[in-house]
């Protein structure tokens, strides 16, 4: 949207240089949150701090950084005077000059308002959670949400299911002391929790290179989103799927997933569990530790889960040759 300045006393203008855009944001709403509900597509991916795609040059005005800690900035963006949009508020009028603009194909990213419809238990402190949206959801499977499950607090989940419905699926852990996952835990059937999705570069590319999918932990719900996808789509190439957990009852969703490769005419499942018990017949130890045995470096490969075993992952791959461009990750926590 062009110009979009009108007067209002609680919040700021913010232009764009070398265009004609403008727009408002309110106080302590974020500039990319307001600049995508004026119509004007800045640059993101994540969303949250991590990948520096928002980064911009602030020429004029003051900002606040809603998310210190941010990964993704550093002493030199500060010295050059660049914010990331997606965790800053203006204080002022501003000014921002940015790399590019315009929407991206991948990341139709909308808000959402939703209501919890359905808490399915899977193991020990793990469940399904399951929300009705106000309308049919557009998004890649392996992408992710973010969640404001209490006021003010917002977390990302990666959906399970597959897009085109007004129904999403996230499936989550509780840790003891986490607020957003005691948050999201807490929530009663019936209640509202906004969503904006979706966000995140992990989508199934296009080609016949054997894919390798890597889920660590609750890393199972995006890997789950992609494995249904194959399968809904008849994929007919190489496909192995390793799922590493703790423990056999942190397994979630195996039956699912033996059911869902054996669709696959070249699809093999591999379960890795760092604790077995005698009733485990499958891998033993850490997810990464097995990879060697199943790579050639030929793989486009997808991972997702806690930082350690995502780091991990991509170890293992650079040993084995897999190239970072043919790598897509979605590292939790």
């Amino acid at each position: 949207m062009a110009d979009d300045a009108r007067e209002d006393p609680g919040g700021h203008t913010v232009r764009v240089a070398d265009t004609d855009l403008a727009f408002r944001v309110e106080a302590g709403e974020r500039v990319l949150a307001a600049a995508r509900r004026a119509g004007v597509w800045l640059p993101f991916e994540c969303g949250w701090g991590s990948c520096g795609t928002c980064k911009v040059a602030l020429l004029d005005g003051e900002v606040e950084l809603l998310f210190p800690e941010a990964p993704t900035l550093d002493e030199r963006d500060a010295r050059r005077g660049r914010t990331i949009t997606c965790q800053t508020t203006a204080t002022s009028d501003l000014t921002i000059k940015v790399r590019r603009l315009g929407p991206a194909e991948e990341r139709p990213t909308a808000d959402y308002d939703a209501v919890l419809t359905e808490v399915v238990p899977l193991g020990p402190d793990i469940s399904a959670f399951r929300f009705t949206l106000d309308r049919p959801a557009d998004f890649r499977p392996g992408q992710y949400a973010i969640l404001e499950p209490a006021p003010g607090l917002r977390r990302c989940y990666s959906m399970a299911g597959l897009p085109g419905g007004p129904e999403v699926e996230f499936v989550a852990k509780r840790y003891p002391g986490k607020p957003g996952s005691n948050a999201l835990f807490d929530l009663a059937v019936g209640a509202s929790c906004p969503m904006e999705l979706p966000y995140g570069d992990m989508w199934l590319r296009p080609g016949d290179d054997p894919v390798v999918l890597v889920a660590g932990g609750t890393g199972i719900s995006p890997v789950l989103s992609l494995v249904r996808q194959l399968a809904a789509a008849g994929h007919g190439g190489e496909v192995d799927v390793v799922f590493g957990a703790n423990s056999r009852a942190e397994l979630v969703l195996w039956d699912e997933l033996v059911s869902l490769v054996e669709t696959l005419p070249r699809g093999r499942l591999h379960g890795v569990i760092a604790s077995p018990g005698d009733d485990w017949s499958g891998l033993a130890g850490l997810a990464p530790d097995h990879l060697p045995t199943l790579l050639t470096g030929a793989e486009r490969c997808y991972l997702a889960g806690p930082p350690g075993m995502v780091d991990a992952t991509l170890q293992a791959l650079r040993a084995c040759e897999v190239s970072l461009a043919r790598t897509h990750y979605d590292r939790f926590g």
